[in-house]
């Protein structure tokens, strides 16, 4: 009985917030909206029909102009949440009307951020200008911060749908503060997800985390449903960026329980999400069952942008399938929506229609159209979907026997690539640094509260023994015990303190599969003996051969065995000072000090006989594994970059001439 209480508590609780759910919708604010009216409209648990139905009814039945006005406005906004735009755009017109003629100002403030969103969301930039326009004029002529907040971020949705992301981000910023002003956790929460949607497109994630983070804090604690939900999806789609798929579908997954009965456009969204998840995840009964889903609700009632999205994620998912002809098809289905969309969204069908291309092998008619592309998402400042063409690029590039220019995409992506996981490394750094050093704050000051402590018992001491000497005595013996245990607790802590530090050193320059050191702790080591020169220094890149096609054959859990007794293999052959890294998926990197010439060149091909030697076996499968390697060797004046450009460039020959080889780089220039 008292959770059916708590739950019917927090119901009530969600739906007198519901107001300040919706971007517009803050009935408190609006002094000539009739309370019923308002109520309608923050109703989420009806579906759209539904309240438009009740709309209607109250508009024919309205006892006052006023009245009649607002309700025109309410079924407007259920007109467009079922993507009936002809009616929705007439409600909204005839709303401005009356409230011209009632001189309604409210009324219409509302009714041209309705317009505004509807406008935005099919790409018509030009006339949401206009809107706007409109909407800045009442926003001067009133001193109400809650217009401008609104009207600011409108601003910063347009800004961000025509790919002006700083623009955008300051303007969602300024919308923010003022929101914070008016203690409006719900739309306050809005604005930081707006923030960190922007953080992640342009490859910022550690900022982006802690956005949407705060965001989910703080519309978890105002009792928003759908502000909750959309944290959430937004968390799971950076987390997708990131490649963790694992915990971006957990996310997706969580938001689902937040979504109600008429916010179908996030559910489309969450599930179209989910569809890339659980591709990447290699579960397709996971991602027809949501792409099942978002298509049932895009055809029923999404916008343009939610059909885009579900329709190029089954595409996707299609010619993962091999099912070209279907992944085509929802292509054409996406192109519908092509003119009525934004220059991002276009992007994405473009991108879908490029590899419908590339599974049909007419590698020259997308690649004549994949350089437009690719400028048109560097003009919109998206990193990530800039990484995704690179990447599709170099795959169209080579198989038109363009090798050079493969290699030079595939060094823009590498480059790309390296940026974004340079910032996610040195943000989780900084942010461990920082756990550190609140640790040795909060003991500093336990330990100087605890003097305190100590003198304040000291002078009670002193007063108490010119009383009693006894109790003097006894008083002392408590001190003294509890100072020897606050000193061991102190001690043992500050331990517990230093061993934390020590073993999160260890995890960031740790590889977790393979036991080496990561990235970031070679490039390191590299650069302090690149320091050590004139004495020259060698660098081998390393890549398995046909590691895909082990992961296909054999699925992850031997890909990981194999990397792991590669790894084991390798660490045996070289000698002693040798560095041994994993560089990232199935490449590694070994730094080796010694003279030039020959030497490091015997060692690279004893490392390429012992990998070849014997498979690897693995759960009764013997798999054989071979290994290209570049090498490059460092003399006076070389710096890092190059460097790791011959090496890189060298394991680039080695693959292209047959594989299972070693090619000498740089200077050395020769085959080994």
């Amino acid at each position: 009985m008292n959770r059916l209480l708590q739950a019917l508590v927090r119901r009530g609780v969600a739906v007198l917030v519901l107001g300040v759910l919706l971007p517009f919708a803050a009935p408190a604010a609006n002094p000539s909206e009739p309370a019923a009216i308002a109520a309608l409209r923050a109703d989420q648990t009806r579906t759209a029909a539904q309240l438009e139905a009740q709309a209607a009814r109250l508009r024919a039945t309205a006892p006052t102009p006023a009245y009649r006005a607002w309700a025109t406005l309410a079924e407007a906004e259920f007109a467009n949440d079922q993507e009936h735009a002809d009616a929705a755009l007439a409600g909204i017109d005839q709303a401005i009307a009356q409230s011209d003629a009632l001189d309604l100002p409210d009324l219409r403030f509302e009714a041209l951020l309705r317009l505004s969103t509807i406008l935005v969301n099919r790409g018509r930039s030009k006339d949401t200008e206009a809107v706007l326009a409109r909407m800045q004029a009442l926003v001067a002529s009133a001193d109400n911060p809650r217009w401008r907040a609104l009207w600011l971020h409108e601003r910063g949705v347009l800004a961000r749908k025509l790919g002006q992301f700083e623009a955008s981000r300051t303007l969602f910023l300024q919308a923010r503060a003022l929101f914070h002003d008016l203690g409006d956790r719900s739309m306050e929460a809005r604005e930081l997800n707006s923030i960190g949607n922007l953080d992640g497109r342009t490859g910022r994630f550690s900022d982006a985390v802690a956005m949407h983070t705060e965001a989910l804090a703080m519309s978890r604690k105002a009792g928003d449903k759908a502000e909750t939900a959309r944290s959430l999806r937004m968390l799971g789609v950076l987390y997708r960026n990131l490649d963790d798929e694992e915990l971006a579908s957990r996310y997706l997954l969580e938001a689902l329980d937040y979504v109600e009965e008429r916010n179908r456009r996030e559910a489309i969204a969450l599930h179209g999400e989910l569809i890339g998840a659980f591709t990447k995840l290699e579960d397709l009964k996971q991602a027809d069952y949501h792409g099942e889903q978002a298509v049932r609700l895009a055809e029923a009632s999404g916008s343009p942008p939610n059909r885009v999205n579900a329709f190029t994620r089954m595409a996707e998912l299609r010619l993962l399938q091999g099912r070209i002809d279907e992944a085509e098809a929802w292509v054409g289905k996406a192109m519908a929506s092509y003119d009525d969309v934004a220059v991002r969204d276009r992007t994405l069908v473009d991108l879908a229609r490029l590899r419908v291309l590339a599974a049909r092998n007419r590698t020259r008619e997308a690649l004549a159209d994949a350089g437009t592309v690719l400028a048109n998402v560097r003009d919109l400042g998206d990193r990530i979907l800039e990484r995704a063409m690179l990447d599709l690029l170099s795959e169209l590039q080579l198989r038109a026997g363009d090798a050079a220019s493969a290699f030079e995409t595939r060094k823009a992506h590498q480059k790309l690539d390296k940026e974004l996981a340079i910032d996610v490394s040195a943000r989780r750094i900084a942010l461990l640094e920082s756990s550190l050093e609140r640790q040795r704050a909060d003991a500093e000051r336990q330990l100087l509260q605890r003097d305190n402590a100590i003198q304040a018992l000291r002078l009670n001491r002193q007063r108490l023994i010119f009383i009693v000497l006894l109790a003097g005595l006894a008083t002392v013996l408590v001190i003294a015990a509890l100072l020897y245990a606050r000193y061991r607790s102190t001690l043992r802590h500050r331990n517990e303190l230093r061993e934390s530090r020590d073993e999160l050193q260890r995890v960031a320059n740790t590889d977790a599969l393979t036991g080496l050191a990561n990235r970031h702790a070679a490039t390191r080591a590299l650069d302090e003996r690149l320091g050590r020169i004139p004495d020259p220094l060698t660098v081998m890149l390393l890549d398995l051969d046909e590691f895909k096609r082990i992961n296909d054959s054999h699925g992850h859990q031997a890909g990981d065995a194999v990397l792991c007794e590669a790894a084991r293999r390798m660490r045996e052959a070289l000698p002693a000072g040798a560095l041994l890294g994993r560089w990232g998926g199935e490449e590694f990197i070994v730094v080796l000090d010694g003279a030039p010439g020959r030497e490091p060149a015997a060692i690279a091909e004893a490392l390429r006989a012992t990998l070849a030697a014997a498979p690897v076996v693995f759960e009764g499968a013997a798999i054989p594994v071979t290994v290209s390697i570049g090498l490059a060797t460092a003399f006076a004046g070389d710096g890092l970059d190059a460097l790791l450009a011959d090496a890189d460039a060298a394991l680039y020959r080695a693959k292209h001439a047959g594989r299972n080889r070693v090619v000498y780089g740089g200077k050395a220039g020769a085959p080994a």
